[in-house]
């Protein structure tokens, strides 16, 4: 079993770890969600399901290129 640590950002002011068994994940894809309260946002963040859960996936930060060079890093030790 080998984990990749990611960053949930459901929290951008404190963003926490994800620690993920990249055995287990089904797909990632990257999305832009508009926010607007005060000052409008344009949040870009990647959608990471596993196969574990059926919730949807996290919202992680890192892009999905960034995850792939993190499981090729992971596959080489």
């Amino acid at each position: 079993m080998t984990f990749i640590k990611l960053t949930n950002c459901h929290n951008r002011t404190s963003p926490k770890s994800v620690y993920v068994n990249i055995e287990q994940i089904g797909h990632m894809y990257q999305v832009t969600k508009k926010i607007e309260y005060s000052n409008p946002l344009n949040f870009t963040h990647t959608i990471l399901g596993v196969t574990t859960h059926n919730n949807g996936g996290f919202d992680i930060l890192e892009t999905p290129e960034e995850i792939l060079e993190l499981i090729k890093k992971a596959n080489k030790k």
